[in-house]
């Protein structure tokens, strides 16, 4: 089993570097592949390293459109290093070059579940789901099976999150939720509910996936060990995860009918007061 891929911070609580709690002065997001590509790169802050990615980006560095970006041509500069707009097209991030950190976030776990599911035979649409702290999620369509992954990264609270999981299952055959570092509540939500829940974090250049169970306790595995199937993903774990939340479900309501039996049967029998009619003469 592999360990949780993340630090853990003071408290016990897990999670990455935030981006909202990060200072960051300068646009340090581009992706490499055009101004309609997604192929997100964080930009070192480290001098050497930030001209080898420039070097190595062939194709240029771009500010994505699929980010809210403006699609214009960035190029790396300054000291420290920080990337620049080449052109004068208004751009949300030239005000708030902090927000590329969580707009960019959806197009790095992108790419791994396009090949993931790809590499199964599938055929994945890909959508962009949009948040209103600028933090957008990913939604994965596979028509063919009439699957339904919804990866959120961003917080959902209980209403909202259940509110959504209704919509999608209205439409579709299957739907497994993915969940980033900053929507473990809403993971928390799903594992009390179905007794089991499927994280996710970034893990080097790929994803790492977690199975949570209904005691916040996560089980690693790589993608390679999991599958997409009709019914949904399967993960090492997550049937067993489900099966138990299942079964201390029934043993919980079974408990529940005997108590009430055993209340039932220690009330006192109250007698039936029947009316005294009077005796019929026989004179």
């Amino acid at each position: 089993m592999l360990k949780d891929p993340l630090p853990r911070a003071a408290g016990g609580s897990v999670g990455p570097r935030s981006y909202r709690r990060r200072v960051v002065a300068a646009l340090r997001w581009a992706v490499t592949d055009g101004p309609d590509g997604a192929s997100a790169v964080e930009l070192p802050a480290d001098a050497a390293a930030a001209r080898r990615l420039a070097e190595q980006a062939r194709g240029g560095l771009w500010c994505a459109r699929a980010a809210g970006g403006c699609g214009g041509r960035l190029v790396v500069g300054g000291t420290p290093p920080a990337l620049r707009h080449t052109g004068d097209d208004p751009c949300a991030f030239r005000r708030r070059p902090a927000a590329a950190g969580p707009a960019y976030d959806h197009l790095r776990y992108r790419a791994p579940l396009v090949s993931w599911l790809t590499g199964q035979g599938h055929r994945p649409r890909v959508l962009r789901v949009p948040d209103v702290g600028g933090h957008p999620g990913l939604r994965l369509v596979v028509e063919a099976s009439g699957a339904v992954l919804e990866v959120q990264l961003a917080p959902l609270d209980d209403t909202a999150w259940r509110a959504r999981d209704d919509r999608a299952r209205r439409s579709a055959r299957s739907v497994t939720w993915l969940y980033g570092p900053d929507a473990d509540a809403a993971a928390a939500t799903e594992a009390s509910v179905r007794g089991a829940a499927l994280s996710l974090r970034r893990h080097d250049r790929g994803l790492l996936l977690g199975v949570r169970g209904a005691g916040d306790a996560v089980r690693w595995v790589r993608p390679s060990a999991c599958r997409l199937t009709a019914d949904g993903v399967t993960a090492p774990g997550l049937a067993d995860a489900r099966a138990a939340h299942a079964r201390h479900a029934a043993e919980r309501q079974e408990a529940a009918r005997r108590a009430a039996r055993r209340t039932e049967r220690a009330r006192p029998v109250v007698a039936e007061e029947l009316p005294l009619w009077p005796l019929a003469s026989t004179a």
